[in-house]
């Protein structure tokens, strides 16, 4: 509910602090007193259209304080979700517009936008009349109310879920189409760089053998020469090494019987003869078995420039490149795997555009039998409220070039189903209904509001309903349908009303006097009355300036039969 509401420099208005109660507020007072002036300032609280004229006359600022006390945890998981912190189920919101400064905006002390201002203000309070904040200038918010009178709620949001999925499915799938000339140009060249690879028949450790075959190959002759020279060294040559030692061995043998201790020594030579023997035939062997073969040496040549070239382009050493390798052959799969989940999510749109399809035109047509029904009601309503020859209707308009078969059409399907809705009205018999935000009058438009509030009280989420003007045109017993109306909303939510009208007045859980008075400047003041000044506002209502005590008893009557 709508607790206080502080005022500051609006119009007329210089200081204005009002406490509302629970329940339904009237607010009278004569005209031109200010009392719509109060209800465009919680409008301007609620983010409505910000007007520098609306600043009193010498003022470069105004404010508007907004204090709210709530208990619908939605309103509090918005909030949260915005970063807005609450204490105690209140909900402050102030305003401050300027000619100098920049407009500001906080919901408990948080900075916002207007956007976000006017999303919280619509949960929160719905204003009839000639305002900008009204749920009934927003054909987006009639299809809301048609759902809400026919539990279609959340058949909705179901809906909406599901086509949340298949706009997910959507996107997916043309992101891979739109990259699809990309993936196969990727993939040739994978398979491209795959098959250079592969062809190479790369293995690890083949560079370094490869290193020393071409070492060898390269060095044929020296190698060959430093070998037989070795050899020659060793054997072949007089005064050969061999041959040396072969004294060395007959000198040393000679004194073993001698000298025993130089058996050791004798021991020991044999062993490096029989080493040289075997060290000189190797040599020669090898020295005869190796040959120079260019036809080899051309094969390493070119086998090493292939690998060179390989290394050039996928990595410092074999093994660099066979990891690559291995690299590449992943995304191809990975790649190929795209191709078969596109086709996947394929079949997967198909599936929830059958299963969109059927649940999109189930809605549709209990959205029109609801709508053939709400009429009849509505139209009820408006004749107990004066407006006998009243037409509504619910418009309905779909949109081609979907992929959903209704009424032989393909239909364009959106997150809350076929088409859009509007509420079109008519006040006068013949005249073609028009939608209700082409109605320039505020009072009709009141009184259709308080008609489908009437309706839709309990599946209305909106704590707070403000009518404005809802009495325009009206007198007697239809006031009093009016104030009976009023009265049953104001049971489920808070109601504030400016009424002219004393039968409305008198149905006032709590009233409020507004007037002005004039000294220096012209101001607005408000005033919650007691019993007694409650019957004497009635009464001056009823009867003029010269309150009559069958006025005061007329307003007697009227507080009583509340």
């Amino acid at each position: 509910m709508l607790k206080e509401l502080h005022i500051s420099n609006i119009a007329i208005i210089d200081k204005l602090q009002v406490e509302f109660r629970e329940g339904l507020n009237v607010l009278t007072g004569e005209t031109g007193a200010g009392k719509s002036i109060i209800i465009d300032a919680l409008n301007l609280a609620l983010g409505g259209r910000a007007d520098m004229d609306m600043i009193r006359s010498g003022q470069t600022t105004a404010s508007v304080e907004a204090l709210f006390y709530s208990e619908d945890p939605e309103i509090f998981r918005l909030l949260e979700d915005l970063g807005i912190e609450t204490e105690d189920n209140q909900i402050i919101i102030k305003r401050i517009i300027s000619t100098k400064d920049k407009n500001r905006n906080f919901i408990n002390g948080s900075n916002i936008t207007v956007g976000v201002l006017s999303q919280i203000g619509q949960n929160l309070v719905d204003i009839h009349g000639q305002h900008d904040h009204q749920t009934l200038l927003q054909p987006v918010r009639h299809l809301e109310m048609l759902d809400a009178y026919g539990k279609l709620t959340n058949e909705r949001t179901k809906l909406a879920a599901s086509y949340g999925d298949y706009l997910s499915v959507c996107k997916q799938i043309k992101t891979l189409e739109s990259n699809e000339r990309e993936r196969l140009q990727r993939e040739d060249l994978l398979k491209f760089q795959l098959e250079e690879i592969d062809r190479a028949e790369l293995s690890e450790g083949e560079e370094e053998k490869l290193k020393a075959e071409l070492k060898r190959l390269s060095n044929f002759e020296t190698i060959r020469q430093s070998l037989n020279r070795a050899s020659g060294c060793l054997a072949d040559e007089e005064g050969s090494i061999i041959e040396k030692l072969r004294i060395v061995e007959k000198e040393l043998g000679a004194l073993e019987v001698l000298d025993s201790e130089t058996e050791s020594f004798c021991e020991q030579a044999q062993n490096i003869f029989y080493e040289a023997e075997d060290l000189a035939e190797k040599l020669s062997s090898y020295a005869y078995s190796i040959e120079f073969n260019p036809e080899r040496l051309s094969e390493v040549e070119d086998r090493f420039a292939e690998i060179n070239e390989l290394k050039r382009k996928y990595g410092n050493d074999v093994g660099a490149i066979l990891a690559y390798r291995e690299e590449i052959n992943g995304e191809l799969e990975t790649l190929s795997s795209s191709q078969e989940e596109a086709e996947l999510l394929k079949s997967k749109r198909s599936e929830l555009e059958k299963s969109l399809e059927k649940t999109a035109v189930k809605l549709a047509d209990k959205r029109e039998a609801t709508a053939t029904e709400l009429k009849k009601k509505l139209e009820k309503e408006l004749r107990d409220l004066n407006m006998k020859k009243a037409c509504i209707e619910a418009l309905f308009k779909y949109e081609d070039d979907g992929f959903v078969e209704f009424r032989n059409k393909k239909t364009k399907l959106n997150s809350w189903g076929l088409g859009h809705m509007e509420f079109a009205f008519s006040s006068n018999p013949g005249e073609t209904p028009k939608p209700l935000s082409k109605i320039a009058s505020g009072g009709e438009l009141s009184r259709v509001a308080l008609a489908l509030k009437t309706i839709l009280n309990k599946q209305d989420p909106v704590p707070v309903l403000v009518f404005d003007e809802v009495d325009t045109g009206v007198g007697g017993p239809t006031a009093e349908k009016i104030g009976a109306k009023l009265l049953n909303l104001a049971k489920t939510k808070q109601a504030l009303c400016i009424t002219h009208l004393p039968q409305i007045a008198g149905m006032g859980n709590a009233h409020f006097s507004i007037s002005k008075e004039a000294a220096d400047r012209t101001r607005v003041q408000i005033q919650e009355l007691d019993y007694d000044q409650r019957v004497e506002e009635i009464a001056r209502m009823s009867g003029g300036e010269k309150v009559s005590e069958t006025a005061r008893n007329y307003a007697r009557e009227m507080i009583k039969s509340k």
